[in-house]
């Protein structure tokens, strides 16, 4: 009987010394991905809110270092080398500092992400890049601070950094155009391409506003090979029409709204007559 007492008193004692008291955290953590050319940048941080306390100035001091967030170092990621905000920066994983100011901010990537909280002086050898970039006044009042992407292109981003009425952007570049152009010469020398990748060809050629005339040639392929479908062909009048073969862009637009309609695809319909309109006038 002793016996059995005691390991109900043991059992007891060990789910008491494993409780613990589960509640949301003060500043919870977040991560945040962005696709940028052919990689990917992922933040991982924590989120305070306001809480009804004025920010910088005062929670936040400024011309201090600051962690960027809350709780342990705020950490970035790139999949690729990157140009943050004009310096070249080797894939990998860097602490995100910042030193807020009234009319400037500098911006810090820094190769100790270990660190909880900023540290006291950060040492120079481990300071990848920093940048300075004018701080924007935010018409929206952000209660918790947030770390975003904005101005998403091809191969080019602003990192967003917003808290209070306070706004900053850093330019981010992830050039992958050597990667496009050679995944592009390597696919289209295959017996095997499609349409398709004749389509993405002529589809990265325009929007990069590069060689329309090998554009023309891609776009052209990609409707001999798949003919007949509305979105190919809509990218096909639009890069006669950069070409200035008004006359065929014409031509090509009315047959992809014609299509479009009997797909009962709206947007492409609108936007096809937009473009007639548009070179109708010229």
């Amino acid at each position: 009987m002793k016996n059995i007492y005691l390991s109900v008193f043991l059992m007891g004692a060990v789910a008491f010394g494993n409780a613990q008291v589960k509640a949301p955290q003060p500043s919870p953590s977040a991560s945040v991905k962005q696709a940028i050319g052919l990689s990917d940048v992922t933040v991982e941080y924590s989120r305070p809110s306001a809480k009804e306390r004025k920010i910088f100035g005062d929670l936040v001091p400024m011309n201090q270092l600051w962690r960027t967030g809350a709780n342990g170092s705020t950490d970035i990621t790139f999949g690729n080398e990157v140009v943050f905000g004009g310096t070249k920066v080797p894939a990998g994983k860097y602490a995100l500092y910042s030193i807020p100011g009234m009319s400037e901010w500098e911006v810090i990537l820094y190769k100790d992400t270990e660190q909880w909280g900023a540290p006291h002086e950060l040492k120079t050898d481990l300071i990848i890049a920093k940048t300075k970039v004018k701080p924007e006044n935010s018409p929206v009042y952000a209660e918790t601070f947030e770390i975003g992407f904005q101005d998403v292109k091809s191969d080019q981003a602003n990192l967003l950094l917003r808290w209070e009425n306070t706004l900053v952007k850093v330019p981010l570049i992830m050039d992958s155009k050597m990667q496009v152009l050679e995944s592009i010469n390597k696919t289209l020398s295959s017996k095997e391409a499609k349409g398709s990748d004749y389509h993405q060809a002529a589809s990265y050629y325009f929007e990069n506003g590069m060689d329309q005339k090998k554009a023309l040639e891609y776009t052209k392929k990609a409707n001999q090979l798949q003919p007949d479908v509305f979105y190919m062909l809509k990218l096909q009048a639009e890069i006669e029409a950069a070409n200035g073969m008004k006359k065929e862009a014409l031509a090509t637009a009315k047959k992809s709204m014609e299509l479009a309609q009997k797909a009962k695809n709206a947007d492409y319909v609108k936007m096809n007559a937009d473009n007639i309109a548009k070179w109708s006038k010229k």
